[in-house]
């Protein structure tokens, strides 16, 4: 079997593999209008964009856009192989001719007139591979847990934007699990034991946590499950695929006594948080009954959602060991993982997180046996932390299978500044050179939004460009700086300059950032890594000071406050280590000296950070409390 195994493996090698995707249509081109006329806020302007869809652009599969001047003078056509390669044409139009952007923070436009900036010489731009990846399965609960589908369609346009046309599709499916589990003859008491509250959904969904801040309300289940239907709804208009949950075998504390004829584990006490509120117990996937309950969740997601995406996650081994380490045992998991998508959608690819293979336990050989038994072709792993500790280059790059290179990049919602724009650009070179075809996108996966937007933007870039030198970077520096501030008014040389500096040195080599010792809790002889020369920091804040004298911009307001902040916090941990070298040598006025500074430190940086609406915690809030029907609500919340 494993010689036939092997033939099969390298017959289905020698043709490319026909993954189901989207299909252009002319419901998709309205989409993109319609997009084009949100992100300009209906100005006449976006009436003078043409936008045309053709597959046949499209290159072994590949997303390809043509810019051109359209039909009439003053107007710009976009051909494109999809709904999301016609929003990537746009967005460069802004970013490139137009010298306008789009961000997380807010966007600076500059097409006033009707009539558009010509492109005159056609510009064509084709992808590298086949998908851009959104989405990290914390992103949904660090950064976008309390969102509305206003603020949902913002995020599924900038997506579109960037290119991206494959996401996680997770908000609401908790009412599935719901409905599900009450047939089985769990009762809604045991139900509301399992779930976590919403801003902890995404370790629930992984199966590291339950019931903590919890439970669930049956209005918040359904709220959710019709916010999912308006965000996947509007994924598929624009041709996004939704990648829907599938079943890793975590079950209500009451399954194994439910059900004792099937074969349970429990997972590991995660991090702390003790059995009462983690060890969630676990169906085996080589047990006949993960068949029944996984077949009957995901024919009731699609059932539900009236959809079939083709494209199903599932982790079952998330930060937790294996209870068996035999490799026979671990391929059947897999091989039970997949039978259950594969009975409902003869056509399913699962998506796989490659995070687990950073434990120690997964040596070479029981990876490989792991991924044996899911047919090639029908696993897309992520690569999760591609641009600091990548998988794919200890593990063969897959054997075989096929995964998306992703640059992580925040842990936390953390929002230092850092990145390292070098791997990030090598990276997915270097990783289609070695992997071949094997290699089939770039993607982000932040496990929160809203900081070092550079960075995002610079690695979603690289899946049509190819790898940059110093000087090609020093240039993306300036342009970047350029359609972020740009106006009628050049922008000063001292913006540029700061930015320049910035890119070569805060962000230029340095992926894991700066533990900030104010954001921690207090105590002696804390420390905090510096990777890069903090005088540069410095000298790219004062070009900033200089340059706000000649920029009126929102963004340029926000990227002010968002350095300033990181300037304070540096000199913060100044003062810090000053005070601790007083109370080595029992100095009462240096400790009194230095605690009074960085109490002026921290005065100062709530007065900064409160100069702009984008760093207040009152934006959580308000979004939170807008699910609150009565009092009792609004505290949960």
């Amino acid at each position: 079997m494993t010689l036939l195994r092997c033939l099969l493996s390298c017959l289905v090698g020698l043709h490319a593999v026909q993954w189901p995707k989207p299909i252009a249509s002319p419901s998709q081109a309205q989409a993109i209008t319609d997009l084009i006329s949100r992100t300009l806020d209906g100005s006449s302007a976006a009436k003078r964009f043409e936008v045309v869809l053709n597959a046949d652009l499209a290159v072994n599969g590949k997303d390809v856009f043509e810019l051109s001047d359209g039909s009439t003078a003053g107007s710009v056509r976009i051909s494109a192989s999809t709904g999301v390669a016609a929003a990537w044409g746009f967005n460069y139009y802004l970013k490139y001719v137009a010298n306008s952007s789009v961000y997380w923070s807010g966007k600076n436009i500059r097409l006033v007139s009707s009539t558009l900036i010509p492109v005159h010489r056609t510009i064509r731009i084709a992808a590298n591979d086949l998908y851009r990846w959104y989405g990290n399965p914390c992103t949904f609960s660090y950064s976008a847990v309390f969102w509305n589908f206003t603020r949902w369609e913002k995020e599924i346009d900038w997506m579109a934007m960037n290119g991206i046309n494959i996401v996680y599709a997770t908000t609401g499916m908790e009412y599935i699990y719901n409905q599900v589990f009450l047939r089985m003859g769990f009762p809604q008491s045991e139900l509301d034991n399992y779930f976590t509250g919403p801003a902890f959904l995404a370790w629930f969904r992984m199966g590291n946590l339950q019931k903590h801040a919890g439970p669930l309300s049956s209005r918040w289940h359904q709220s959710q499950f019709q916010l999912a239907k308006q965000i996947i709804q509007r994924m598929t208009d624009i041709g996004i695929i939704p990648v829907l949950p599938a079943f890793t075998g975590f079950m209500p504390q009451t399954a194994p006594a439910r059900f004792p004829h099937a074969k349970f584990y429990k997972s590991s006490d995660w991090v702390g948080f003790g059995c009462n509120e983690s060890c969630l117990p676990y169906l085996d996937p080589t047990d006949p009954f993960f068949q029944t309950v996984g077949v009957a969740l995901l024919n009731e997601t699609i059932t539900s959602l009236n959809l079939t995406s083709h494209y199903y996650a599932c982790d079952l081994f998330n930060e937790m060991t294996p209870p068996n380490s035999d490799l026979q045992y671990l391929a059947d998991v897999n091989a039970g993982i997949y039978q259950a998508m594969q009975t409902v959608d003869p056509n399913a690819v699962w998506v796989m997180q490659a995070w687990l293979f950073l434990s120690g336990f997964w040596t070479p050989v029981r990876a490989k046996s792991y991924l044996s038994k899911v047919p090639i072709g029908r696993l897309i792993l992520l690569d999760l932390f591609s641009e600091a500790i990548p998988q794919y280059t200890r593990f063969e790059s897959f054997y075989g299978h096929y995964y998306i290179w992703n640059m992580l990049h925040d842990f936390g919602g953390n929002s230092f500044l850092f990145g390292s724009l070098v791997n990030v650009t090598n990276g997915p070179q270097f990783a289609r050179q070695l992997s071949g075809d094997h290699m089939i996108g770039v993607g982000i996966t932040m496990e929160g939004i809203n900081q070092n937007e550079i960075m995002y933007e610079f690695a979603l870039e690289q899946s049509w460009r190819s790898a940059m030198s110093d000087e090609e970077l020093v240039d993306w520096l300036a342009d970047f700086a350029t359609h972020r501030y740009g106006s009628d008014r050049p922008v000063p040389d001292t913006a540029i300059y700061a930015w320049q500096i910035l890119g070569t040195s805060v962000y230029l080599n340095n992926p894991d950032g700066d533990r900030s010792v104010m954001l921690s809790r207090p105590e002696l002889y804390d420390e905090q890594d510096i990777n890069y020369d903090l005088t540069a920091l410095f000298s790219a804040w004062e070009l900033l000071i200089i340059a706000s004298n000649d920029i009126q911009s929102d963004l340029f307001r926000y990227d002010l406050v968002d350095i300033t902040k990181e300037v304070l916090q540096y000199h913060f941990y100044s003062a810090y280590t000053q005070l601790m070298s007083a109370y080595n040598q029992s100095d009462l006025y240096g400790v009194s000296t230095q605690a009074a500074i960085l109490v002026d430190i921290l005065g100062d940086t709530e007065s900064i950070l409160a100069s702009d609406r984008r760093f207040l915690l009152g934006n959580w809030i308000r979004d939170a409390l807008q699910f609150a029907q009565g009092e009792e609500d609004i505290h949960f919340y």
